[in-house]
């Protein structure tokens, strides 16, 4: 209904819309360019914000702007779940087959993490945050 209203051709609302065609906010502005400086610095960030205020559609826009040689970009959609189901989740996407026990399998992505960075190719999003139950990293 509000797309014949609007004269819309396409939902423009929706989660599948395209990186480029995202409205460019001051916010989305803002976390670009911090993200950029992430990218530049090799640095490590943890995103946080009202839900719909653009997080995703930010770090999506980021993964889609890197050169997939140089960059790991990691998907990790659950939104909740435990430590070790965090730990397991990175060490998947950074290629690894998961260890059984808590301290091993911390020690895994340690090591991935810094063979990637070695390799100047650590860059990683996790790109939703998740709400670790119980226990701190």
């Amino acid at each position: 209904m509000y797309k014949s209203f609007y004269s819309l051709s396409d939902n423009p609302f929706k989660k599948e819309i395209e990186t480029k065609d995202l409205y460019q906010s001051e916010n989305l502005k803002e976390l670009s360019a911090r993200l950029n400086y992430l990218k530049k610095t090799r640095g490590i960030a943890v995103i946080i914000g009202e839900p719909g205020s653009g997080k995703t559609s930010a770090l999506r826009a980021m993964a889609d702007s890197v050169n997939p040689s140089l960059f790991k970009v990691i998907y990790f959609p659950l939104s909740t779940g435990s430590v070790m189901d965090f730990y397991r989740g990175i060490a998947i996407g950074l290629g690894e087959e998961p260890k059984f026990r808590k301290v091993d399998l911390f020690n895994q992505v340690q090591a991935a993490i810094l063979k990637f960075y070695n390799e100047k190719k650590i860059h990683f999003k996790v790109k939703n945050i998740i709400q670790i139950k119980g226990a701190y990293f």
